[in-house]
């Protein structure tokens, strides 16, 4: 049984079904209300359900009083927010009426596992702008990330945008657009811009690997999910080979191999490996949640996929398009405020030490004539980010007039996917491998007794030598046990760390605490002979302080006072201003009777 009043409850079923408050309807223009013929429609699934039973009230009557002179007046204050989602269906329904209801707004679910699906939302006007929003993939069921990613929506001023689109002041910044939004294509094939007709036809060919993604896009997914194959050509005009396999608008994955090829065949060929082998058939067959091919597929004509162009678009509808909210703050700025490659730049810089590479191919819709540029020629671009052991590929197909255009836009789809993040996860860890402990050790006490014991035992001074990969250092520390005229091959010891720090400070003090954690101080200290088993280590780490115990063999001087201190006579000659006692010798007269001197200068009555 619902605890809403009758009131409540009949105020609720209104808005429900598009009802405006006494507030909205004179708040609103002639435009609006003129829209006010488009009914709800039954069959949605908020009119049978429009706010969950456990949802509060979306307003409530307030306590009413009487005022002199004045009439007794009902008000209705707004209560917490309502159900989000059905608050986007009304504001929709009212704004653009129940024919495009259905195209406004659109749901889209990524499911990487089981409990882990995400919700993108796109909201599009009927003038063509849009806005996209998503959730992150924690959610089990379907209907707890629908809900969410509405909320987040509307926390991000979608009701803003669905009523009155993008401000004045926003509009002025980003002109007129070239063209509105479309859908973009699930997945299309295109071919590569070559001089050479012979070429052109050549890298069509299938391949082993190529033809056998074909035939599980064609086994599982049908006409409905085509490879998307491209390739891009390097400095030294060698290729490489990108593939994109995209199962919905939101939901895709790009592969792509190293421009080292002499044939656009070998390095799709060699592409197509390298997806099988990180799971690309698996993601054809399972991707999104699907368990089983799907039951409409329609059969094979055998007939080669058509290149299908990209509509064409400008840099800011792009930027748009773009699910919220981003990871990098972007705030309210146009996408050419945002200078998005230059944001990456100095991304980069800041992760010294990483060994990223960033590398931009351009790409180009295939030329109508060869060896010349048509004016219709569309733009593209292949941004690939990479360190060792990681490579993270984003793909804007050819979509803009400029190659300026396509690559501040594939900057911004990279940011918008998480390369900044990448990037500065990456830059803390290269920080955190020198703690400030271990710096704080080193400058104290490695270091310092490194030099001691080797100058005592050798006569030499260590030996630090820096190599580098990229913008990452490493370090070599050679160490000699015995004195230059006696060494030999045996009395070398030699500690390595490989280039994975930020400058050479950092690799000088990872060497230096290697050595000493693997014993270059007791070797030292025993001239290079093997440490018995029955004595302690110079190196030890004590409640998570590591420590350095002195040499036993080498004896401390002490002070003057230290002496003093512990009853001992001081040695060297005294200070100049220290007071002397001198022992004076009394000179005696000769001998009387009755007195005798004594050796201690003193006198003796006899």
């Amino acid at each position: 049984m619902t605890s809403l009043s009758p009131f409540e409850l009949v105020s609720q079923n209104l808005l429900s079904i598009g009802a405006l408050s006494i507030d909205d309807f004179l708040s609103s223009g002639p435009e609006r209300l003129a829209r006010r013929d488009a009914f709800h429609d039954p069959s949605s699934p908020e009119a049978l359900n429009p706010v969950s039973s456990s949802s509060k009230a979306r307003t409530a009557t307030a306590p009413t009083e009487s005022v002199p002179g004045t009439a007794l007046t009902t008000s209705v204050v707004s209560a917490p927010p309502p159900n989000t989602l059905a608050q986007l269906h009304r504001t929709c329904l009212r704004e653009f009426g129940n024919i495009n209801i259905n195209g406004s707004l659109k749901f889209e679910f990524l499911e990487e596992a089981v409990d882990k699906k995400q919700c993108v939302l796109t909201i599009t006007r009927p003038d063509g702008s849009a806005r996209s929003y998503k959730t992150e993939p924690v959610f089990r069921r379907k209907t707890d990330a629908k809900i969410h990613v509405a909320t987040i929506a509307v926390e991000h001023g979608a009701m803003d945008f669905i009523m009155y689109g993008d401000s004045d002041e926003l509009k002025a910044k980003k002109g007129v657009l070239l063209a509105p939004l479309d859908d973009q294509p699930i997945a299309s094939t295109s071919k590569i811009s070559l001089d050479s007709p012979s070429s052109v036809s050549e890298s069509e060919l299938p391949t082993v690997r190529v033809k056998e993604i074909d035939a599980c896009c064609q086994e599982w997914r049908g006409d409905r999910v085509k490879p998307y194959w491209t390739n891009f050509v390097s400095s030294s005009t060698e290729y490489g080979a990108v593939l994109k396999i995209q199962l919905a608008p939101h939901c895709y994955r790009v592969y792509t191999c190293d421009p080292t090829f002499e044939r656009p065949s070998d390095a799709r060929e060699h592409c197509a490996e390298l997806a099988i082998g990180e799971g690309v058939l698996e993601f054809i067959k399972y991707g999104n949640g699907q368990t089983a091919p799907q039951s409409d597929l329609s059969s094979s004509s055998g007939i080669p996929f058509e290149s299908t162009e990209m509509p064409k678009r400008d840099l800011q509808s792009f930027y748009d398009s773009l699910p919220r909210p981003f990871e990098e703050p972007f705030e309210e700025k146009t996408a050419a405020e945002i200078s998005a490659p230059a944001r990456l730049i100095t991304l980069l810089a800041t992760a010294a030490g990483g060994r990223f590479t960033a590398e931009f191919y351009p790409l180009a819709t295939p030329r109508r004539v060869p060896g010349k540029a048509s004016p219709t020629d569309l733009q593209g671009c292949l941004f690939r980010l990479k360190r060792p052991g990681e490579l993270r590929a984003y793909l804007v197909e050819p979509q803009f007039a400029g190659q300026k255009d396509a690559k501040a836009a594939v900057s911004l789809l990279a940011l918008s996917l998480g390369a900044g993040k990448w990037i500065r996860e990456v830059a803390a860890a290269m920080e955190a491998r020198i703690t400030p402990q271990i710096r704080r050790f080193a400058q104290t006490s490695i270091f310092p007794v490194l030099a001691h014991e080797t100058q005592r035992c050798s006569r030499t001074k260590p030996e630090f030598q820096f190599h580098t990969d990229g913008d990452a250092f490493g370090c070599r520390l050679q160490v000699n046990l015995k004195p230059p005229e006696q060494a030999d091959s045996t009395s070398i010891r030699q500690y390595d760390v490989p280039a994975e720090y930020r400058n050479k400070a950092d690799a000088k003090i990872a060497v230096a605490y290697l050595a000493v954690q693997q014993g270059v101080i007791d070797l030292l200290r025993h001239g290079g002979q093997p440490v018995f088993p029955s004595l302690p280590p110079a190196f030890s780490v004590h409640d998570g302080e590591p420590h350095i115990t002195p040499n036993p063999n080498t004896k401390r001087k002490a002070t003057g006072k230290q002496k003093q201190k512990n009853g001992e006579d001081s040695e060297g000659p005294p200070a100049k201003k220290q007071k002397t006692q001198v022992q004076k010798t009394l000179s005696v007269p000769p001998t009387r009777p009755g007195i005798a001197s004594t050796e201690a200068g003193g006198f003796q009555i006899q």
